[in-house]
């Protein structure tokens, strides 16, 4: 994997598009490693959340980076009360959400700790549009978990 730095927009994008496409490949991995249907379909999904945040950046115009409007979901902070789980072949269907909610926290954590360390204008705000796309994806699967997992009966 190239090395990051905050030096060009280019940089950020091309180190940024191989982080998703390592994270496509995990996800693929899982699926492909699953035994149960259902959780074997929620990794797949994954893998088009992940492919569609490396289209966002393939089709970035950087010229455009300054007037983007950013929108950050709440956090939830459900997966601040979970362990990591380690991939088996037959997670439970809260395994498999609880390990792409803490993959989905670290990168999200990975981009804003990048964020507070660029001085250039344009890294920054990239850096930004990267953490918000990942909170995006982390509080949507933290909303499954929180529906499907943390019912009250």
């Amino acid at each position: 994997m190239t090395a990051v730095s905050c030096s060009s927009v280019s940089e950020v994008v091309r180190f940024a598009i191989e982080k998703e496409e390592k994270a496509m490949d995990f996800y693929q991995k899982c699926a492909d490693r699953a035994k149960n249907p259902g959780i074997k379909q929620f990794f797949l999904e994954m893998v088009q959340e992940e492919q569609r945040h490396r289209d966002l950046l393939k089709d970035l115009n950087p010229a455009t980076l300054e007037g983007v409007q950013l929108s950050k979901p709440e956090d939830l902070r459900i997966s601040d009360y979970l362990v990591d789980v380690k991939f088996r072949d037959d997670l439970t269907y809260q395994e498999a959400l609880t390990i792409a909610m803490k993959k989905e926290e670290k990168a999200y954590a990975f981009y804003t700790g990048w964020q507070n360390k660029c001085m250039h204008e344009k890294t920054a705000k990239l850096f930004e549009l990267l953490a918000a796309e990942e909170m995006k994806h982390k509080r949507k699967i933290e909303t499954v978990y929180d529906e499907e997992i943390l019912t009250w009966d």
